[in-house]
């Protein structure tokens, strides 16, 4: 069977803190030079809307992005979390996003426009409690720890 090929999308704003963490990791994967060659990287911004139209193309989707969770129901904050998308969709659609639209209400409106699509859909996430001008949780621990959930993905 063939590698799928995936689609790594970056998402947050670098100047808001650990809201930065889609974006950083993705430099991070850049700069370690080591990502296969069917793997295509998104820096998304906060703008995650923009880009759904194009999961159909690939086998895999993965979303790069912190999680705000004050009520540590993934755990402690500064946690790196890998999510599949069935673990996603029971997440209320109100929960507060800096983003356009958050990575929950881009998939349920992929699926909704592409009910056919055979596309695996995960979540890297850094675990917040709460959203901040500077990083709290982001370190170099976390982000090597995110790069290795990344790269088990692959």
């Amino acid at each position: 069977m063939s590698p799928k090929k995936t689609l790594l999308v970056g998402l947050g704003n670098p100047l808001s803190g650990d809201d930065g963490f889609g974006p950083r990791l993705l430099k991070h994967l850049c700069e370690a030079g080591n990502l296969p060659h069917d793997v295509s990287l998104v820096d998304a911004g906060t703008d995650l809307l923009n880009h759904i139209e194009s999961f159909a193309e690939y086998g895999r989707v993965v979303l790069v992005d912190a999680i705000l969770d004050p009520e540590q129901k993934l755990g402690p904050p500064g946690r790196v979390a890998l999510l599949e998308e069935q673990s996603l969709v029971s997440w209320s659609e109100t929960a507060q996003s800096v983003h356009q639209i958050s990575p929950l209400v881009g998939i349920k409106l992929f699926r909704l426009l592409n009910p056919e699509a055979r596309v695996e859909i995960h979540l890297v996430g850094l675990v917040v409690d709460r959203l901040s001008h500077s990083p709290v949780y982001m370190t170099e621990e976390r982000l090597a720890e995110a790069v290795k959930a990344v790269l088990s993905l692959l």
